[in-house]
This record gives C-alpha cells, structure tokens and sequence, in this order.
C-alpha cells in the first residue's frame, strides 16, 4: 500500500506517467473507494451533508470515468481505459485529502469565507489537480501538456457547473 500511494505521490509531482500502473481491476477498485471517500469527507468539510457529499462525489467520479471512457472509446484507445482511470482516481484522491486539510483552518461559525491564506491554499490545489490531470490526459491521449491541461480545464468547469446546479439547492 505504501508503495501505491508513493507512486500516485510520484504522479502527482509529474514524475511519473499512468502507464507506470499495471492495468488492474483490483487497483482501479481501491483507488475509486479511495476517491469516493475523500471526495465524500471533502464536500461533508465544505458544509454538505454527508449523505450528498456521498452522492456528490459519486457523480462526479461517474461523470469523469464516462467521459474517459467515451473518448478512449472513440479515438480506439479503450485499452488504457483501468490505468488512466486509476491514475485520475488515486491522484484525484491524494490531492483531495490534501485539499481537505486547509477546511481545518477555517474557524467554526464564521461567516462561511475562508481566511486569505486558506483561500490561497485551496486555489493552489486546484491549480495543481488541474496539472496533474492535464499530465495524465497528455499520456493517456498522446497530448502535449499545455493541450492536456486545456482539456483538464474544460473538464473542471463542466464538472464544477454540473455538480453545483445539481447540488446547489441542498
């Protein structure tokens, strides 16, 4: 396990490329469970319930893995479907935790704004999801970098609108 998550680690600092990953079932498995709870911790931290914060972070794990399997599908790449999703997964989930970690610095209470340099943090691990899905996109697509995290951009923005109409009103 140390192993796994020194290797997403690695991934998540660029160092290495989803294809490093052996195309497992039991792998992908982990890191969705992985990513399902982080994603779960990290929407009950920003204020949903955790029964939404579950249902939130399962759609939008949905989402990403149909739209990664559609365009594998049509550009005939399907083959590297369980590593690239593997990599978005387990990356998707250390960076989540990581995320989490600066909710902790907002004081309880308060007005629902976060401090200026949690605000900051939070900015940052966006940014860096951003790149590290743009660096995994450009291996699974055969992409440059700057195309990969283009396409990482427009990907956030629909899956952030998407989940923020559906999950706005809870």
């Amino acid at each position: 396990m140390v192993a796994l998550i020194s290797f997403f680690f690695e991934l998540c600092l660029l160092r290495r490329a989803p294809q490093d990953l052996p195309a497992s079932s039991e792998m992908l498995s982990v890191t969705f469970l992985a990513n399902l709870l982080t994603g779960t911790v990290f929407a009950t931290a920003t204020g949903l319930s955790p029964g939404l914060g579950l249902a939130q972070s399962l759609l939008d794990i949905t989402f990403m893995l149909t739209l990664l399997y559609v365009a594998l599908y049509l550009l005939d790449r399907l083959p590297r479907f369980r590593q690239s999703a593997t990599a978005l997964l387990g990356c998707g989930a250390l960076l989540g935790f990581a995320a989490t970690l600066p909710l902790a610095l907002i004081p309880p209470g308060g007005d629902g704004r976060a401090p200026a340099g949690t605000a900051l943090l939070l900015f940052a691990a966006v940014l860096w999801s951003i790149l590290v899905t743009g660096h995994i996109l450009r291996h699974t697509f055969e992409l440059r970098l700057a195309q990969g995290v283009a396409v990482a951009v427009i990907y956030s923005f629909f899956a952030y609108t998407l989940l923020g109409e559906i999950f706005s009103g809870a």
